[in-house]
């Protein structure tokens, strides 16, 4: 149940940038830090956030702006960048459709 998010990728160094079909957050925007600093909200942003620093320790900060969220890491992530993309594609999905 729910709708995958779409989105485009742009990658360099220690950095990806993905530009989503859907809003997450104001104009303002917001940066995390850090799991602590995402877990202080129960907004959608924050959520996501959450659930992007609990899949990786390589993750520096997070920053949500509107539909692009961007992602800065430690070191540079390499190849790792559809995993980061399938997380956050299903992040609105409560369950998935069962492989037959």
């Amino acid at each position: 149940m729910g709708q995958k998010i779409e989105l485009k990728t742009t990658k360099f160094n220690k950095n990806i940038i993905f530009d989503l079909n859907r809003s997450l957050s104001g104009q303002d925007g917001v940066t995390y830090h850090n799991i602590a600093h995402a877990s202080l909200t129960d907004e959608v942003s924050a959520q996501l956030a959450l659930k992007l620093f609990q899949f990786s320790n390589d993750i520096d900060n997070i920053f949500i702006q509107s539909n692009v969220v961007t992602i800065n890491f430690v070191s540079n992530i390499g190849t790792a960048v559809e995993d980061y993309e399938e997380l956050i594609e299903d992040f609105f999905l409560f369950y998935k459709d069962e492989e037959e």
